[in-house]
């Protein structure tokens, strides 16, 4: 099971979680929004549509989730 899904469903109604295939054509313009080069790659927005952080290559869940709870203000 990929990292996202075990973390989109550990926070629920948090957060929404977008899912672009970097190959169609169709998503260039959001990739380029968002400055996404490569796959894999995360873009964590906080609730304003903020960029927060950048993730490019494969990421563990911890620093995805650590990152999540940060936009999301419930870090410690």
């Amino acid at each position: 099971m990929p990292i996202v899904n075990g973390l989109e469903e550990e926070f629920g109604g948090e957060m929404r979680v977008v899912r672009l295939n970097a190959g169609d054509g169709d998503n260039a313009a959001l990739q380029a929004q968002y400055g996404v080069r490569g796959h894999p790659s995360f873009v964590i927005l906080d609730g304003s549509g903020t960029v927060v952080e950048r993730f490019f290559g494969p990421q563990s869940d911890e620093t995805l989730r650590l990152t999540i709870e940060q936009a999301l203000d419930l870090a410690p």
